[in-house]
């Protein structure tokens, strides 16, 4: 069976491909353009990790230098209540991430920032195939996520993650429901906790 891939129409997608066929395209090196038809992914995934599982490349410190330069001469700055905002998250994930690292090796914790699937291949089994690839790409150590979404929490619970903390984040005293941003956030302990 056979859909048609949002985009230009050429571009099909197979129910019947395995998700590592996918995996398994040779990766864009960084700094190269690609054409429009290879803009047309059904899901990404951004998946950190490690400290250490990644071997540094002079490309790779490059890349680490211009970016660090950017933050400290040009840092990108928004409406003073969403750099707040910002910081508020990232506390509050550095604080999980720590959290879990004291429970789980650090050498051996996986980070799952993004699994997204384009909204009209939702509901087709693609990410849960892309889970699946994910949790055999980490070789059953831990994995966590943040899920923004109280809907997708029993997705993840369905593939072994089970809420770790639930984190609510408020702006200000006077916020009402709808000014609080919650998350959860999940973690796989891998099949050597199971």
């Amino acid at each position: 069976m056979t859909k048609d891939h949002p985009g230009n129409g050429r571009n099909q997608l197979s129910t019947d491909t395995p998700i590592s066929a996918v995996a398994a395209l040779p990766e864009k090196q960084p700094g190269t353009s690609s054409s429009h038809e290879d803009d047309n992914a059904g899901a990404v995934v951004f998946l950190f990790p490690p400290p250490g599982r990644k071997p540094w490349s002079l490309s790779r410190i490059w890349l680490a230098c211009k970016l660090c330069l950017l933050d400290i001469f040009a840092p990108a700055h928004d409406s003073g209540a969403r750099d707040k905002r910002v910081e508020m998250l990232l506390d509050r994930h550095e604080a999980s991430s720590k959290l879990l690292e004291a429970r789980y090796s650090r050498q051996k914790l996986w980070y799952l920032e993004v699994v997204a699937v384009h909204p009209s291949l939702q509901s087709r089994g693609l990410g849960g195939g892309v889970v699946r690839w994910i949790l055999e790409h980490v070789h059953d150590d831990p994995l966590y996520l943040e899920c923004t979404r109280e809907e997708n929490v029993g997705f993840y619970e369905s593939f072994g993650f089970r809420v770790a903390e639930e984190v609510e984040l408020v702006d200000g005293a006077g916020q009402t429901a709808e000014h609080v941003f919650k998350h959860w956030v999940m973690v796989h302990p891998g099949k050597s906790m199971l």
